[in-house]
């Protein structure tokens, strides 16, 4: 009996092996063939090549801190799946009482900030309507950080009558240690040939570095996007740890084929 358990634990053991050994063997060809049937042409150059152009601006108030931004990001293909981008941003950031912004610790005394932030990064297009955006960059005047962000966007349902857009972005800030994260699930409750009319629910989350717990803020919003002039722009509203705010961004798009 021994010996027959030995032998079965032999007989697997060597089987095991094998079995390892073919999927060592097919493995590399079968999942290069899944990258080549995925991604055709990942490594070739986008003809015509695409440089996008994206001008956007925005502000958020609230009872404790109100935040003005306005910047600029310059987006140029490099592949089909690959495209690099720089980014500039300035803000002006209102302290109130009785809330550290999570931007500003121990800021009470400076009831304004005025700060800059350059970013350079890659754009990855994982999938039709799925984009990954991963950037660094450093703060300049009264902010001296270093940051580092990623930026997710997909659509679902792409053909269906209503499509659905779920998206969030990350930062973390070095210089205090908190990391901020927006996430925002829309769908498409209208659409035209110029024009179309989102709708859905999002928030915000700050957490880590000098806040004691997490804060944050959330609730419904509404957008619009007008085709021909590559414009949207979206409003938001709610309730968190700043108390009732309001929020508007915009931005433009300019897009030339190469």
């Amino acid at each position: 009996m021994v010996k027959n358990r030995i032998s079965r634990l032999g007989m697997t053991i060597a089987l095991a092996f094998a079995v390892a050994l073919s999927a060592l063997t097919i493995a590399p060809a079968a999942h290069a063939q899944w990258f080549d049937d995925t991604y055709p042409g990942f490594f070739s150059l986008r003809t015509p090549g695409l440089l996008q152009a994206t001008a956007f601006g925005g502000g958020f108030v609230s009872e404790k801190y109100g935040v003005l931004q306005e910047g600029t990001q310059i987006e140029q293909s490099v592949t089909p799946y690959i495209g690099v981008f720089g980014r500039a941003t300035g803000y002006q950031l209102w302290i109130g009482g009785g809330f550290e912004s999570p931007l500003a610790p121990g800021s009470g005394s400076f009831p304004r900030l005025n700060f800059g932030r350059f970013q350079g990064g890659v754009d990855l297009a994982l999938y039709q309507g799925t984009h990954l955006y991963v950037s660094a960059g450093h703060d300049v005047a009264d902010s001296d950080a270093t940051v580092v962000e990623g930026d997710f966007s997909s659509w679902i349902f792409l053909h269906s009558q209503h499509p659905v857009n779920g998206s969030f972005s990350t930062v973390h800030d070095f210089q205090n240690g908190v990391t901020s994260t927006e996430i925002d699930l829309e769908t498409i409750v209208l659409s035209r040939e110029k024009y179309m009319i989102l709708a859905g629910v999002g928030g915000a989350m700050y957490n880590g570095g000098f806040l004691t717990d997490a804060q944050g803020e959330g609730g419904p919003d509404l957008g619009f996007y007008y085709r021909p002039w590559q414009l949207g722009v979206s409003a938001q509203a709610g309730y968190g740890n700043a108390h009732q705010f309001g929020e508007i961004s915009m931005y433009k798009q300019i897009s030339w084929f190469e």
